[in-house]
């Protein structure tokens, strides 16, 4: 019933967030991926165009999948992915997305990232905001909920 509760009103309660806005600069984290290598959003050089999804990877994120495996097929070097598991290293969803897809799973069971960003949602639950693309320099292009995005939407990103 949360959840549903939930999915009705994130439209209404998305306007009234805080946290960064388009034009800020992304701050910058290190997260373990499922392999227990260490991803950041910079490594001290120039980055491509970075797209990062906060997800408990439900129902409704796992089937955006396609979408950015799409992009990440189709952009190659001009964009890059790092999707962030609000899972545990101890639940299977995480491993068996991560090996569906060409881009990074990282782990943030805790979900330090989302709090320092001022992203606070209810438990078993996606962010409000839950999808960013970061700007070469890690500026904030763009904002939203992936799974409320539409197909025409979606790809009309990657011309921004």
């Amino acid at each position: 019933m949360k959840r549903l509760l939930w999915r009705l009103f994130w439209p209404l309660l998305s306007r009234f967030e805080g946290g960064l806005e388009v034009g800020d600069v992304f701050p910058d984290f290190t997260l373990r991926d499922t392999e227990g290598r260490a991803h950041s959003p910079y490594d001290g050089r120039r980055q491509p165009r970075t797209a990062l999804w906060f997800t408990n990877l439900c129902e409704d994120c796992r089937a955006r999948l396609p979408w950015l495996e799409e992009l990440r097929q189709g952009a190659g070097e001009r964009f890059r992915i790092l999707a962030v598991s609000l899972l545990g290293s101890e639940e299977s969803l995480p491993r068996q997305t991560a090996a569906r897809c060409g881009f990074p799973v990282l782990l943030d069971p805790e979900d330090q990232v989302g709090k320092r960003l001022g992203l606070e949602h209810p438990p078993e639950t996606c962010p409000i905001h839950n999808f960013f693309v970061l700007d070469e320099s890690g500026r904030v292009l763009f904002k939203h909920h992936l799974s409320a995005l539409k197909p025409e939407a979606f790809r009309a990103l990657w011309r921004i």
